[in-house]
C-alpha cells in the first residue's frame, strides 16, 4: 500500500511540475521560435496568473485522484490482506494435522479462486492419506495381534511346564514367526509399489505363456484339494507386451492362490488369455464362495475382509490383492474384480494395453 501511494504521490508531483514550471516557458519559446515575439512578450504577464490557475486545478484534482486512488488501494489491501490472512490460518492447521480445515472463495477474481479451490484439494487429498495410514496402522496391529498372541500363549505355557516343546510346538512357532515376516515383506512391497518405487524391467513377454506358468505351479496344490485348473489362449496371433517377467508372475501367483482358496474341493478353476488388437486380458475365473455386490468394490484395500468367518483359516497377510493391483498399474495395466454373488465365483481381470509403457 505505501509503495502504491509513493507512485501516485510522485507522479502527481511531476505533473505539477511539468505543467506550472515547464509547461509555460515551453510554450513561451515556441512562440518566439515561430515569430511571434510580440505576441510571447504579451503573454509574460500571463504567467502568473497561468500558474496560479494551472496549480490550483491540479492541487484539487491531484488530491481528489490521490485520495480515490489511496481509498482503493487501502480497500485492495484490507480486501487481499485477509484473504492471505485466511489462507495462512488454514496453513497452520494443516501443519498442525487438522486436515478437515477448509478455505472459501476470496471473489477475488479466478487467480485467487484457482488458489483457494488447490488448497482445498491438497487438503482433502492428505486427510484421505492421513485415513489411510491410521486404517492402516490398525489393521497392522490387528494382523499381528494374532501370531503375537499365539507366540507368547506357547512361550507361557512352555515355561510353565504345560505345553511341551515337541515338533508339534516348534511348528507352531515357526508358523506364527514366517506370518510375522510375510506381513512385513507384503507391507514393503505394498508401500513400494503404491509409491511408485517398485524397480521394473520391463522386456518384450507373452502375457498367456506367463499365465500358464503361473497354473502349471498352483497345479500339485489344487490337485489336491481336489480342483482343476485350466489355462487357455484365445483371440489373434500373440504379440509380446511390455511387462516386468517376474512382477506379474507375483501377481498371477497372488490371483490363483487366492482363487485356489476360496474354492472349495471340486470346483474350478480357469486362467483364460484373450488377445486383441488393442489390448491383452487375463482372467483368472473360480467357481468358488464368490462375493456380495456390498464387498465387491472394497476387494482391493488392505486387509479387507469380505467375511469375518474366514479369519481362522485365512493363512494370507491380506495384501496380497492390494499388491497385485498396484503392480498391475505401476505396468501399464487395470485389476478389477466382478462376481455373479455368494455362491457363484468370482473373476480377477487383468487388462494391458499393447505399445503402452507405465503412465
Amino acid at each position: 500500500m505505501l509503495a502504491q501511494t509513493a507512485v501516485l504521490a510522485v507522479g502527481l508531483i511531476i505533473v505539477v511540475v511539468t505543467a506550472v514550471l515547464v509547461g509555460p516557458k515551453m510554450f513561451y519559446h515556441e512562440l518566439v521560435e515561430t515569430g511571434h515575439a510580440d505576441e510571447a512578450s504579451g503573454l509574460v504577464h500571463l504567467e502568473h496568473a497561468f500558474r496560479s490557475v494551472s496549480l490550483t486545478a491540479l492541487t484539487i484534482g491531484g488530491l481528489s485522484a490521490l485520495y480515490i486512488a489511496g481509498m482503493l488501494t487501502f480497500y485492495l489491501y484490507r480486501a487481499i490482506g485477509r484473504s492471505l490472512a485466511s489462507f495462512s490460518t488454514a496453513a497452520q492447521e494443516v501443519a498442525a494435522g487438522n486436515y478437515g480445515v477448509r478455505v472459501t472463495s476470496t471473489k477475488l477474481g479466478p487467480e485467487f479462486d484457482s488458489l483457494a479451490s488447490s488448497f482445498n484439494n491438497m487438503a482433502a487429498k492428505l486427510d484421505a492419506v492421513d485415513t489411510t495410514r491410521r486404517q492402516m496402522l490398525a489393521d497392522l496391529a490387528h494382523e499381528m495381534r494374532t501370531p503375537l498372541a499365539s507366540l507368547k500363549g506357547h512361550l507361557e505355557g512352555i515355561e510353565d511346564g504345560v505345553v511341551e516343546w515337541d515338533e508339534r510346538t516348534t511348528s507352531i512357532l515357526h508358523a506364527q514367526i514366517a506370518r510375522l515376516e510375510r506381513l512385513a515383506r507384503d507391507i514393503h512391497q505394498l508401500t513400494a509399489a503404491e509409491e511408485g518405487m517398485t524397480h521394473l524391467q520391463l522386456t518384450p513377454q507373452d502375457p498367456g505363456r506367463l499365465a500358464a506358468q503361473a497354473a502349471a505351479a498352483i497345479e500339485p496344490a489344487a490337485i489336491g484339494k481336489g480342483v482343476s485348473i485350466t489355462s487357455v489362449s484365445t483371440g489373434m496371433e500373440v504379440i509380446p507386451v511390455l511387462l516386468d517377467r517376474e512382477r506379474m508372475g507375483q501377481v498371477l501367483g497372488n490371483l490363483l492362490e487366492n482363487a485356489l482358496r476360496h474354492t472349495p474341493p471340486g470346483g474350478s478353476i480357469t486362467v483364460r488369455t484373450a488377445h486383441a488388437p488393442e489390448a491383452v486380458t487375463v482372467t483368472v475365473t473360480d467357481s468358488g464362495e464368490g462375493i456380495s455386490d456390498e464387498h465387491l468394490p472394497h476387494v482391493f484395500k488392505r486387509f479387507y475382509r469380505a467375511n469375518a468367518g474366514r479369519e481362522a483359516r485365512r493363512v494370507g497377510s491380506g495384501l496380497g490383492l492390494a499388491i497385485s493391483k498396484s503392480l498391475v498399474e505401476a505396468q501399464g495395466g487395470t485389476l478389477e474384480a466382478t462376481s455373479d454373488g455368494l455362491g457363484h465365483g468370482t473373476s480377477f481381470r487383468i487388462r494391458l494395453l499393447r505399445h503402452t509403457s507405465p503412465g
